[in-house]
């Protein structure tokens, strides 16, 4: 074996280590030659889940040392920190190039939201305070712990697949958004992100030294002071904070795909000017509260001519006054006109019917007008006077099974099916029935698992 050249063995391992890292370490034990050609290519799929593994993993680049056996990988340096901050001449560890990644403070059998499950079942304030002081040191350690891991993979990572839980409302664990511009990602192309981030996607400044959070303006333009306050919207709060640090991180990013919790509004017009070339976008789990989100599209799709403007057959069947497109004042959500190949949206599962829980505490009314909404599009979408003939540009898919029904499994199968070049969580049109009779819900939880309050979106008057 050792006869055979080096360039055919590194084709070989290349297509071996794509099962999210089981080949890596199985190429490792196999002797100490295939260790050691296998081993720039050991991480090349990798999937890491829950929070002892995700630390394990960044104490293990840590370790990592400069070796003349291993290939030098290029450094990284955060953005706009060219001779200042802590982070001044410090380059990238020596080791395995990570092209995939898929990373959850979860297990599989532990990935749902637990924090308030477990508060909840117990009315001890001091076990209250235990409970939630663990949650908060498992995400704070975790949160950590991906930072490394983007400082290390950011040159090489094609695709990225976030699965969090019950990060995005510990009050020191949570990601920040400027954990996406701080590093320079020139070759990823594809972006999955569940929950994780802060709720107000503000930015933290690591270079700063201290846990110094940049609050923007809020919506309405008024600022708020330090520790707390609102996010950035708009291209007035972006230039404020400075041009540089709007740079494009993420030049190659074509497809971005959000799932709840996480606030889709900011997140795409924040992650406009660091990703212009994004082509496909997927928004899965819309809650009651992203009802204003969806009409936004609506009213974006319908400037672009590819969804009528108003839908006459809803206005009977609808808990709220007829939606209608009304002309688009605000940052725009989605990629320029002629740039967006695919929106692909995916409402929650209803909550309980009225019948069982206030409709419009549960969200109810709003998650069912927004369904009858977006399903509405689809169906006018597929004519050939709404999309010119072609395939629309607009993808609805049906509520799963249970509420947050894009779970770890569903997300793993989509990242591993993208890292081998299949088409993941990007489905057409035609492969989906949007008449399908909802299915029944599916929870151990019940009526405990439509917690929305955690969800933030934009406020506004629709004419």
């Amino acid at each position: 074996m050792q006869k055979c050249p080096f360039e055919i063995h590194a084709y070989i391992f290349e297509l071996a280590c794509t099962d999210g890292g089981a080949a890596g370490i199985a190429l490792s034990a196999v002797s100490r030659y295939i260790r050691a050609m296998s081993a720039p290519y050991q991480w090349h799929t990798l999937a890491v889940a829950g929070t002892t593994q995700t630390v394990r993993l960044a104490e293990r680049i840590r370790s990592l040392s400069s070796s003349a056996a291993q290939p030098q990988q290029p450094s990284v340096d955060p953005v706009g920190s060219k001779g200042k901050g802590k982070d001044k001449g410090k380059g990238r560890a020596s080791g395995p190039a990570i092209t995939h990644l898929f990373v959850s403070n979860r297990t599989a059998p532990r990935a749902r939201e637990r924090r308030y499950l477990e508060m909840g079942a117990t009315r001890d304030m001091a076990e209250r305070r235990r409970i939630e002081a663990v949650f908060n040191a498992e995400a704070d350690a975790w949160a950590r712990a991906v930072r490394v891991l983007f400082a290390y993979a950011a040159p090489t990572l094609r695709t990225l697949a976030m699965m969090c839980y019950d990060i995005h409302v510990s009050p020191n664990g949570r990601l920040f958004f400027s954990d996406l511009k701080r590093y320079r990602f020139p070759r990823l192309e594809e972006l999955s992100i569940r929950g994780g981030f802060d709720a107000r996607l503000r930015d933290y400044d690591g270079a700063a030294g201290s846990a110094t959070v940049r609050l923007r303006d809020t919506a309405d333009g008024e600022g708020e002071g330090e520790g707390e306050g609102g996010c950035a919207r708009g291209e007035s709060a972006m230039k404020q904070a400075g041009g540089e640090d709007d740079e494009p991180t993420l030049p190659a990013l074509r497809r971005l795909h959000l799932a709840s919790p996480i606030s889709f509004d900011l997140f795409l017009q924040r992650l406009r000017p660091l990703a212009p070339g994004l082509t496909h976008v997927r928004l899965s789990e819309l809650l009651a509260f992203d009802y204003d989100m969806a009409r936004a599209l609506h009213s974006e799709l319908a400037e672009r001519g590819a969804v009528p403007a108003r839908f006459p057959s809803l206005r009977e069947r609808l808990w709220s006054a007829e939606p209608r497109a009304v002309p688009v004042d605000w940052e725009r959500f989605l990629p320029p006109a002629g740039a967006l190949r695919r929106l692909v949206v995916q409402p929650s599962q209803l909550p309980p019917a009225p019948e069982q829980l206030c409709g419009c505490c549960s969200g109810y009314y709003r998650v069912d007008d927004m369904t009858r909404l977006l399903r509405e599009m689809a169906r006018e979408a597929r004519c050939p006077a709404a999309a010119g003939g072609e395939d629309s540009v607009y993808v609805f898919l049906p509520p799963g099974p249970r509420h947050n029904a894009y779970g770890f499994e569903e997300g793993y199968a989509d990242w591993l099916g993208r890292a081998a070049g299949e088409r993941g969580c990007w489905k057409e049109q035609y492969e989906v029935d949007i008449d399908a009779p909802p299915r029944s819900p599916v929870g151990e939880d019940g009526l405990r698992l439509w917690d929305i309050s955690v969800k933030r979106s934009i406020s506004r008057t629709w004419l």
